[in-house]
């Protein structure tokens, strides 16, 4: 056994080296300031120190900073710097020396050290200044511990909403799980106004990776088919809505998402439905056989389920099978492409269960006789003098959704085609006419035109006289006019405001935009439908060849808004 002395020497031995720590510490620049100098003093003491090195160590090395940094923002504050000013000027500076010398290794020691959460960390992150920093820190270095658990900590702490950088959200399952529930829970929250930025977020999340697009995938898809059968009532059709345009998201990145696709609408279940459907979706383009194939599956007397083939890049290629006007269908089987076409946007299968009790084919047949008689007549009339004889038969067949998507893809196409305006002299065209229609009969898809309208309005027609397209813009405003009079209100306002601050539209067209509104619309009126429309009555060129009846109408407005405290 060792003797006395010996164990004597080791503990002296030891506690000179805990010393010699302890003092290194001391010698940091203000380390009195830092939160662990008390334990580090009793530990000083515990070990044998002397009270003497302590006092001059700590004095000779206290620099006072953050002293002085209070001093200089109480002189700035004297000086007459207001003190939101003076507090943003330090907390910024402050940022800048924490970004440019982070370091995460040290930061994951310090954490490790600390043996749980530390108390100026829970504070920070109360702080909306320091998230978005850490959030900053986090993005840059994804693979410090210490950041990785303060942004889950921050999000446990209900700020998960402010955690937009996608690399940030993507590294921890429940961060992520809760950044993308607040964004589908905003995406339904805040309406069609803000419905295309808030789609976007969601897909950015979700496409960040293969494992962020497969977790979203099939949370979206377990929503839906828990609740399938009713849908409509609770829903969760949203679900499969937004799954879907995750999907076309994804393929336009020229990511191969086919067999999650299919293997999420359990396709795999039926092999001669999967074959068919994933052979055209990889090559994306449709082809005989695989259509012969599945018209004999769901010709029979047990076709598979519908939902199998409504899937949404197999029905864009169906229809513009049909709708595009350089399509050539064969005379042969194209019969079995409008029966497919038709079968997957109008059956209705009901369930008990997991049992399938009945398939509901009550439109089946009008809307494939509707998808021909529109097919005949877009394929046989490009002039709008040709068409005029066929429109009003041209119009019934606009009743089925799927035909109403069909024109409007047809329309797009025949317009910007250059030859268009060599058969079309007439600046007020049918087929624009057509979309009111669209419009009339089919609320969802007034994004749809209203994006048709859009593009439309900005192209340029280079041959074209510039009267007749001066003529051609104001018929697309008439359109964009008749969807705010259909509820379309903002997206088209924002539009035209955006028009007149690019100063890029003819003034002409924002007057007539303006007169015509001001004659549609009554009070009461929403603050974010004044921002958007009063700018454009305010405006000198607008106002100056205003005749003495419009200039009442424009005063009216004016008029109503100050009473009520819409605008100053």
């Amino acid at each position: 056994m060792e003797d006395e002395s010996a164990i004597e020497d080791r503990m002296e031995s030891c506690d000179e080296r805990v010393q010699s720590e302890c003092k290194e510490l001391f010698r940091s620049t203000d380390y009195i300031m830092e939160p662990t100098i008390f334990d580090t003093i009793k530990t000083y003491f515990m070990h044998g120190g002397e009270p003497g090195p302590v006092v001059e160590l700590l004095s000779e090395n206290y620099t006072a900073i953050a002293q002085n940094v209070n001093l200089m923002a109480e002189w700035l504050i004297g000086l007459g710097t207001p003190v939101q000013e003076v507090q943003v000027l330090v907390e910024n500076h402050l940022k800048n020396l924490i970004m440019k010398n982070f370091d995460a290794k040290k930061a994951d020691s310090i954490f490790t050290m600390e043996g749980g959460v530390p108390q100026w960390l829970t504070e920070i992150i109360e702080h909306s200044v320091w998230r978005k920093m850490l959030f900053k820190l986090a993005e840059l270095h994804p693979s410090c511990l210490m950041l990785n658990f303060t942004v889950k900590l921050i999000s446990d702490s209900g700020f998960e909403k402010e955690i937009n950088s996608v690399a940030v959200a993507s590294q921890q399952v429940e961060v992520f799980s809760k950044v993308l529930k607040t964004s589908i829970a905003k995406f339904i929250e805040d309406g069609i106004e803000l419905q295309d930025n808030n789609l976007d977020e969601i897909i950015a999340l979700a496409c960040r990776a293969e494992h962020t697009y497969l977790y979203s995938q099939i949370l979206l898809n377990s929503i839906y088919d828990r609740n399938k059968q009713n849908c409509h009532h609770n829903g969760t059709f949203i679900a499969k809505r937004i799954s879907q345009e995750i999907d076309l998201a994804a393929r336009a990145k020229n990511y191969n998402t086919t067999p999650y696709s299919l293997a999420l609408n359990e396709t795999p279940r039926y092999p001669r439905v999967y074959s068919s459907l994933d052979s055209m979706l990889t090559k994306n383009a449709l082809n005989t056989s695989d259509i012969t194939n599945l018209f004999k599956l769901y010709s029979s007397d047990d076709p598979p389920p519908v939902s199998l083939i409504r899937n949404s890049r197999f029905l864009d290629m169906l229809i513009n099978y049909f709708f595009e006007p350089t399509a050539k269908p064969n005379p042969e089987h194209k019969d079995k492409y409008l029966f497919l076409l038709a079968y997957a946007t109008t059956v209705c299968e009901m369930y008990n269960g997991d049992e399938r009790i009945s398939i509901l084919k009550d439109d089946l047949e009008k809307t494939q006789n509707s998808i021909h008689i529109a097919y005949n007549i877009c394929h046989e009339n490009k002039a709008s003098s040709d068409l005029l004889g066929d429109l009003n038969e041209l119009l019934k067949t606009i009743a089925y959704p799927v035909v109403a998507i069909g024109i409007l893809k047809w329309v797009e196409l025949i317009i910007v085609d250059p030859s268009y305006f060599k058969l079309n002299t007439d600046g007020s065209p049918i087929h624009l006419i057509m979309l009111d229609e669209i419009v009339q009969i089919h609320p969802l898809m007034h994004k749809r035109v209203f994006t048709l309208l859009n593009k439309l309005f900005l192209t340029s027609f280079a041959d074209l006289d510039n009267l007749i397209q001066i003529q051609f813009k104001k018929t697309i405003i008439d359109r964009m006019i008749f969807l705010m009079g259909k509820g379309y209100v903002i997206p088209v306002l924002a539009f035209l405001n955006r028009c007149w601050k690019d100063q890029d539209t003819d003034i002409s067209l924002i007057r007539h935009f303006v007169m015509e509104v001001l004659e549609m619309i009554g009070p009461p009126y929403t603050q974010k439908f004044v921002s958007l429309f009063k700018p454009l009555i305010d405006n000198d060129y607008i106002k100056t060849f205003l005749k003495a009846d419009q200039r009442k109408v424009v005063q009216e407005f004016v008029d109503y808004c100050k009473e009520n405290n819409l605008i100053d």
